[in-house]
């Protein structure tokens, strides 16, 4: 069985942090862990850390569960955003092979660290052209400065999100695609903010009329073959995604003139009157 943990709350992702095995033949169980903090700390900055002590604590609740005669079935995580799998049998003998089977057939974490590291951090590069956005709209409408960066309350307290820009008849989420880094996690996060860009028109703007956008922001990188289909198709993934949940799409490369690259985001803003 897997022991899954859901790092953002309701978004529906999950990560497999252990593997729960119980052989038949009466020898102990065991639950053994599945996830790396380097890998974790890469994604998740600070809080990496605790998202890989607390599924140590999670995977030894579990393992004390099962030491003290409990049953695998019978388990209930006592956290919120802990769930566990269903239980698959197998007639598999072999522990390695068993563990194998189940992190192969379970969602699982699979960033890594790249073989060198980039040129400029992608929270950085996307911070830059966000501030540039902003530097051009209030250059002309000072009073616009407080719908940049906006917290919302979009499931209630306990779900809040930032949104990019929240304006009168407009909302824009900024998203990073950098296929040089784990662009398989980028990818889920944009369409992630696709989703709250959905649920802020349900509970603040209009349905019928008002727009909303999703600014994907690709950062210069040298990129190997691989990489340049891998950045197609993840492109295409999200401006189909986009295209069916009726939100607008546009892509800023970087590389050349950041003012430029913010002009077409600055000039929707400025008409959001």
């Amino acid at each position: 069985m897997a022991v899954q943990i859901e790092p953002i709350t309701f978004s529906g992702e999950r990560i497999t942090s252990g593997i729960a095995i119980v052989p038949d033949d009466g020898s102990a169980p065991r639950v053994i862990g599945t996830l790396r903090a380097e890998p974790l700390e890469q994604v998740f900055g600070q809080y990496g850390k605790h998202l890989f002590n607390l599924a140590g604590t999670v995977n030894a609740e579990l393992q004390t569960f099962l030491a003290t005669g409990g049953k695998l079935e019978n388990w209930v995580p006592n956290m919120q955003g802990v769930y566990a799998g269903s239980i698959i049998p197998t007639r598999n003998s072999s522990l390695e092979a068993v563990v194998r089977s189940a992190q192969t057939h379970s969602s699982l974490f699979s960033a890594k660290g790249n073989d060198k590291p980039s040129e400029e951090p992608e929270d950085k590069s996307l911070g830059k052209l966000h501030k540039e956005i902003k530097r051009l709209v209030i250059g002309t409408r000072e009073g616009f400065k407080e719908r940049f960066n906006r917290p919302m309350e979009l499931y209630g307290r306990k779900g809040k999100a930032t949104i990019s820009y929240v304006g009168t008849h407009l909302a824009i989420n900024l998203s990073t695609l950098d296929p040089t880094t784990n662009a398989t996690y980028q990818c889920a996060t944009a369409q992630r903010k696709i989703t709250h860009l959905l649920r802020l028109r349900d509970i603040q703007i209009g349905h019928d009329h008002d727009e909303l956008l999703l600014g994907i922001w690709i950062p210069r990188r040298d990129l190997t073959p691989s990489q340049e289909s891998h950045l197609d198709s993840y492109t295409t993934e999200l401006a189909y995604a986009a295209e069916k949940a009726k939100v607008g799409f546009q892509v800023a490369y970087g590389g050349g003139d950041l003012k430029e690259a913010a002009r077409p985001f600055a000039r929707k803003i400025l008409a959001d009157a």
